[in-house]
C-alpha cells in the first residue's frame, strides 16, 4: 500500500492514502443532524461502506469518521476502515465474519500507522516515542510497542521482502 500510494514519510498520512486509493472521506461534521445521529449509532468512531456515486452511478468506498474525536483516534479509525476496504471485507457482504474482520482491520491499522521496521529505524525506546513520532494515542502506542517487542523477539532475523521495500521507500525520502 505504501508503494502504491507513494508514501515515504511519517507520521503516515491516512488522509493522503485514502485519497490516493480513491476512497471518499466523510467527516461526521459534514452530516445532517439526522445522519450524524445514525452514524453515531452505527459506530461512534467511524465506519466504511460501499455506496453508489450519484454522479457516475458507480460503486465507491466511503469512510465515515468522527472528526470530533481526538486527532490520533481519528487517524486510527481511518486506518482501520482503510484496512476493511483494502482487505476486501466489503467485497462480499454475505460472506463475513465480523470478529475475524475486526481483528484483521485492527492489525492492519496497527501495522500501517506504526510499522515495526520504521519503529526500529527511528530508534523508539518505548511507547511514548512511538506516540510522538507516529502521532498515535497513548493507548495505540502501547499496543504498537508491545507488538514491536514481539516482532523483535519472535520475528525473522532478516527483514521480509515487503519490509525491505518499505524501508527503501522511507529511507530514500
Amino acid at each position: 500500500m505504501f508503494e502504491e500510494c507513494e508514501i515515504s514519510s511519517y507520521p503516515i498520512d491516512c488522509f493522503d492514502i485514502a485519497n490516493k486509493l480513491y476512497y471518499v472521506l466523510k467527516p461526521y461534521s459534514s452530516l445532517t443532524p439526522e445522519e450524524y445521529m445514525n452514524a453515531l449509532c452505527i459506530d461512534p468512531d467511524g465506519f466504511s461502506r460501499v455506496e453508489i456515486n450519484p454522479a457516475t452511478g458507480m460503486n465507491q468506498y466511503v469512510i465515515y469518521y468522527n472528526d470530533y474525536a481526538q486527532y490520533e483516534r481519528m487517524r486510527w479509525t481511518i486506518f482501520h476502515e482503510i484496512g476493511h476496504i483494502y482487505l476486501g471485507h466489503h467485497d462480499n457482504p454475505d460472506d463475513s465474519n465480523s470478529a475475524i474482520e475486526e481483528a484483521e482491520a485492527n492489525f492492519f491499522a496497527k501495522y500501517a500507522i506504526a510499522p515495526p521496521p520504521l519503529i526500529a529505524i527511528t530508534h523508539c525506546s518505548g511507547a511514548s516515542d512511538i506516540a510522538n513520532i507516529f502521532c498515535v494515542s497513548a493507548e495505540a502506542s502501547e499496543y504498537s510497542f508491545e507488538y514491536y517487542m514481539k516482532w523483535m523477539k519472535y520475528g525473522p532475523r532478516c527483514y521480509a521482502s515487503y519490509e525491505r521495500r518499505m524501508l527503501r521507500l522511507f529511507l530514500a525520502a
